[in-house]
C-alpha cells in the first residue's frame, strides 16, 4: 500500500506527525480519525522529505538491519512479522517507506532478495547474493548473522582508512588557513610599515611582500584554477587509460601504496570468504565482487580470474595468472584448497592483512605528524624572519 505522511492534532491538542500506509488519501484520513487524531495535512510520502526520509541505508544501518533480522529469525519470528516489528521502531522511522515496500513484497509471495534488488538501496550486490543463498538453503537467519558480522568489520575497515586520511587532511586545511592569514593580513600590514624606509629591504622580506601582493591580486584566478583542476581530474579519472595509470602510480607511493593495496586485499579476501562461507559459489563471488569494486586494476584482475575459473583452473592458479594479488594471499588460498578450508583461509588472510595495515597506519601517522610540523614550522618561521629582520636592522642603526 502507498505511504502517506501526516500532521495531526491528538486528543490533548498537541501537534504530531508520522507516516501511515493506506489504500488512498481518504482511507488514510479515516484511519487516522479512528485512532483519535485530527489530521490537518496528509501528503504522499516521498523518498526525500522534510521529515528526513531516505531510501538509502548507511553501512551502520545495514549492520543494524542484519543484526536485528538475524536475532528475530533465529528466535522463530516469521519474516513478515519481523519486518513489521522493525517498522514500528522509532529508530527506523526515516527508513519506514523501504521497510514497508520490503514487507509488502514478501506478503505478495516474492523472495526477499528479489524485493531488495528492486529497491536497490539496502544492500550491495555482493550482500544480496548472500541473502539469496540464505533463502535457497533455508538459513536466512545465518545469512543475516554473517552479514552483520561482516558489516561490523567493514565499518572498522573504513574507520582505519578515515583515521589515516583525516589527520593529514585536517592539518593541511588548518595550515593553509594560517598561511593565508599571515600572507594576506600580516605581511601587507608590515609592508605598509616599511613603505617609507630608506634603503633596500632584505631579500626574504621583498619576496614575502611580492608573494603577498600576488595572492591578493590573483586569488580569484588561483581559486578558479584549483577548482578547474579538481573538475578536470574528476573527468580524467573517467577515462580508463588515465585511471589505470593513476591507480598504478598511487600503488607505487611509499607506505601509502602498500597501505592502499593491503586495505583493498583485506576487503576482497574478507568479502570472498564471507560469501563462500554462506554458500555462494566461488565463480559467482568473483563475478559479484568484480561488478562491485571501484578499482579498475582490481576489476581487470578479477576479470582474468573469472575467465580462468571458467576454464577449470584452480583458484590459486587463476590468481597467479592475474598477476595482481600478493604472494601471501595466494599461498593462503593454496593451503585452503588443499585442506578444503578455503573460506577460513581467506578469513585468516584478511586478519593478517588487517594486522599489517594497522602497523602501516601507525607508521604512516608517525612519519607524517612530525613531517607536517617541520614543514609548517619552517614556513611560519620564514615568514617571521622576513617580518622581523628589517625591524632588527632598523633598531641596530638607531
Amino acid at each position: 500500500m502507498p505511504l502517506f505522511q501526516y500532521k495531526a492534532y491528538n486528543q490533548q491538542g498537541d501537534e504530531t506527525s508520522g507516516v501511515i500506509d493506506a489504500d488512498d488519501l481518504a482511507a488514510a484520513r479515516q484511519q487516522l480519525r479512528s485512532t483519535g487524531l485530527a489530521p490537518f495535512s496528509i501528503e504522499p510520502a516521498v523518498e526525500e522529505t522534510g521529515l528526513g526520509f531516505s531510501r538509502s541505508f548507511s553501512l551502520a544501518e545495514q549492520a543494524r538491519f542484519s543484526r536485528q533480522l538475524a536475532a528475530l529469525l533465529r528466535g522463530g519470528v516469521p519474516l513478515v512479522k519481523a519486518l513489521t516489528g522493525l517498522e514500528a521502531q522509532a529508530a527506523w522511522f526515516s527508513r519506514r517507506p523501504v521497510l514497508v515496500q520490503l514487507r509488502e513484497g514478501i506478503e505478495k509471495g516474492r523472495d526477499l532478495s528479489a524485493v531488495m534488488q528492486e529497491v536497490g538501496t539496502v544492500f550491495s550486490p555482493s550482500l544480496l547474493a548472500v541473502v539469496r543463498v540464505g533463502e535457497t538453503t533455508g538459513r536466512l537467519d545465518f545469512a543475516f548473522a554473517q552479514l552483520a558480522a561482516h558489516l561490523d568489520r567493514e565499518m572498522e575497515h573504513r574507520r582505519r582508512l578515515l583515521a589515516a586520511i583525516a589527520y593529514p587532511a585536517i592539518t593541511a586545511v588548518i595550515s593553509i588557513g594560517v598561511l593565508a592569514f599571515l600572507m594576506v593580513y600580516l605581511v601587507p600590514t608590515v609592508a605598509r610599515m616599511f613603505s617609507d624606509v630608506q634603503g633596500e629591504l632584505p631579500w626574504i622580506t621583498r619576496w614575502l611582500i611580492g608573494f603577498s601582493n600576488f595572492l591578493r591580486e590573483y586569488w580569484i584566478i588561483l581559486g578558479l584554477g584549483a577548482l578547474f583542476s579538481l573538475v578536470g581530474m574528476h573527468l580524467a579519472l573517467k577515462v580508463e587509460s588515465f585511471r589505470r595509470q593513476w591507480e598504478a602510480l598511487l600503488l607505487k607511493v611509499p607506505i601509502w601504496g602498500r597501505f592502499s593495496e593491503g586495505m583493498m586485499m583485506e576487503s576482497w579476501a574478507r568479502n570472498t570468504g564471507m560469501m563462500i562461507e554462506c554458500g555462494v559459489t566461488l565463480l559467482e563471488s568473483v563475478r559479484v565482487l568484480k561488478e562491485n569494486h571501484s578499482s579498475l586494476l582490481h576489476n581487470e584482475a578479477l576479470t582474468k580470474v573469472e575467465k580462468s575459473l571458467e576454464r577449470g583452473v584452480s583458484f590459486s592458479e587463476a590468481l597467479k595468472t592475474a598477476g595482481f594479488f600478493p604472494l601471501f594471499v595466494i599461498q593462503m588460498i593454496e593451503a585452503g584448497e588443499a585442506s578444503g578450508e578455503l573460506a577460513p583461509m581467506l578469513h585468516s588472510a584478511a586478519t593478517e592483512l588487517e594486522a599489517d595495515n594497522r602497523v602501516l597506519t601507525e607508521l604512516f601517522l608517525n612519519i607524517l605528524e612530525p613531517l607536517l610540523i617541520v614543514v609548517m614550522g619552517s614556513v611560519v618561521g620564514a615568514i617571521m624572519i622576513g617580518v622581523l629582520l628589517p625591524i632588527y636592522e632598523m633598531n641596530r642603526f638607531l
